[in-house]
């Protein structure tokens, strides 16, 4: 446990104001009792083995992480709840709430009440709770934005614990939760089948927009179809071909569809049918690459319903002029490393570099074990990255996953910020670079030809990647939510 929390805290902290604000707020929560030591530790077994004081931990990271102080206090709820809050919930609340009065938790009132009977409502369904959303939510949240008027938005997330139920006016309002744990890789599950039902019946939804399935079961789907109610699915892995959702192998690779080796052998088969009902009675599904459909006709040759719809950023392009450097070589790597972005094979390209002529930089989310291989700048915000970028000012960047990507936005971001990519010949990457001549393409199996292509890069092939990135078209949000409310108009149009 960490002795001196305020030493921590000033550190952590960007000034010193922030600093007295936080020792203030963990003082009160301590003196409080809000925070829960022993809930915390149990729960998240990680931060118990690393030792550190676990209210340090939800202040600095947990909360963002969507973890939980107590088994009462909602924070995602609490912050979204009350336009005030501009500080770690926990602490506003013992500093501010306790005194006011304020709710801690969703009152969780009859659905019914919060229907709008002048809207045609759509249920978006993410994996993710709000708050710790990545590419697919964002992506999702950016469509809810850009809605036409005539629809009304909900949105169903699950962590596989609680089910959270939010709707969406000028900003996010958390209406229910549900307290629910289905049985990881469940294709059913009574318990979310009735909170499917009353969702669906109570809220008169219209239409259902599954972005993703993790968490959730295919009860969803069945009674979809049951009260002929008409779904999109957007694809954003290979999860309904396996629960693998990469598609990787025990190596973290791409396994290539070794499906008598795979984990998940025993059940693949009815999971592939439970997957193939899915898609075969969406009115459509969505795909951001033409990989995607190649990957999942090769397993359903049958499913004719796919639709290409690229996602769509508004990103400024940097004004960073990329310049090749050598002595050394600076490369970031950005995006959520782990092992099946391709940690393991950095690693084992570093470990060629015995001279030192890369500089890697890690920007985003890396394992802990990276951070001897390079220099980590932690994470950023979603429209810091050129900001970034600028600061480490490298000449390359690497997208090296060892899996099928189904699109990457850090690709796109990072030819935004106009340098070129090194990526791995797989999937979306692939077939994004071959369109673009924006990078090089390497073989994620031969780490050695991947640190001997790095070297040999001349001037004269650099100069002409960075031509070639400015020469891309990109789609813009616009154009994308335009195609998303066309969609949802003939679906409102068919009912």
């Amino acid at each position: 446990m960490s002795k001196i929390p305020a030493s921590y805290i000033l550190h952590k902290s960007s000034n010193k104001t922030e600093a007295k604000l936080i020792v203030k707020g963990y003082n009160a929560i301590r003196k409080n009792n809000l925070f829960d030591d022993e809930f915390y530790l149990n729960k998240y077994p990680k931060v118990k083995a690393s030792g550190m004081d676990p209210l340090l931990h939800y202040i600095f990271f947990g909360f963002n992480e969507g973890k939980k102080p107590n088994k009462d206090f909602d924070g995602v709820f609490y912050k979204y709840h009350y336009d005030d809050v501009e500080i770690n919930p926990l602490i506003h609340y013992a500093l501010y709430g306790i005194d006011e009065n304020r709710q801690i938790k969703v009152a969780n009132e009859d659905l019914a009440n919060f229907n709008d009977l002048n809207k045609t409502n759509i249920l978006f369904v993410l994996h993710e709770k709000i708050g710790t959303i990545g590419g697919t939510g964002f992506t999702n949240l950016d469509i809810i934005n850009s809605l036409d008027k005539r629809f009304g938005a909900f949105i169903l997330t699950s962590d596989g614990e609680d089910v959270e139920l939010w709707k969406f006016t000028s900003s996010l309002e958390k209406i229910a939760n549900f307290n629910c744990h289905p049985k990881k890789y469940e294709f059913l599950d009574n318990r979310l089948a009735g909170i499917y039902e009353e969702i669906l019946s109570k809220l008169d939804i219209k239409i259902i927009h599954i972005n993703h399935l993790i968490n959730h079961t295919f009860d969803l789907a069945e009674i979809a179809n049951k009260k002929r109610i008409p779904y999109i699915v957007s694809i954003h892995d290979f999860y309904y071909i396996c629960p693998s959702i990469h598609l990787i192998n025990e190596n973290y690779s791409y396994c290539e569809f070794k499906c008598k080796t795979c984990k998940f052998e025993t059940i693949l088969k009815d999971w592939q049918k439970y997957g193939f009902k899915l898609l075969e009675n969406a009115y459509l599904n969505i795909v951001p690459s033409d990989s995607v459909i190649e990957i999942y006709k090769s397993v359903y040759p049958d499913l004719n319903n796919f639709k290409l719809i690229k996602h769509g950023r508004d990103i400024e392009k940097s004004n960073i002029e990329p310049e090749l450097s050598k002595n050394p070589i600076k490369i970031a790597i950005p995006g959520h490393i782990s092992q099946h972005k391709g940690s393991l094979l950095i690693k084992k390209i570093k470990n060629l570099d015995k001279d030192n002529a890369l500089e890697l930089h890690f920007m985003g989310t890396a394992i802990p074990n990276l951070n001897k291989y390079g220099i980590n700048h932690g994470r950023y915000k979603r429209g810091d990255f050129n900001k970034v970028i600028a600061e480490i000012n490298p000449s390359f960047i690497a997208i090296l996953s060892t899996c099928p990507e189904t699109f990457s936005h850090t690709l796109t971001e990072s030819w935004k910020s106009g340098i070129p990519v090194i990526a791995t010949n797989i999937g979306a990457l692939k077939e994004r670079v071959n369109k673009t001549g924006g990078g090089w393409l390497v073989d994620y199996k031969n780490p050695q030809k991947i640190y001997d292509k790095i070297l040999s890069i001349d001037e004269t092939d650099y100069l002409e990647k960075v031509e070639n990135i400015s020469k891309i078209n990109f789609k813009s949000l616009k154009e994308m939510t335009d195609e998303y409310n066309k969609i949802y108009g003939e679906m409102s149009d068919e009912l």
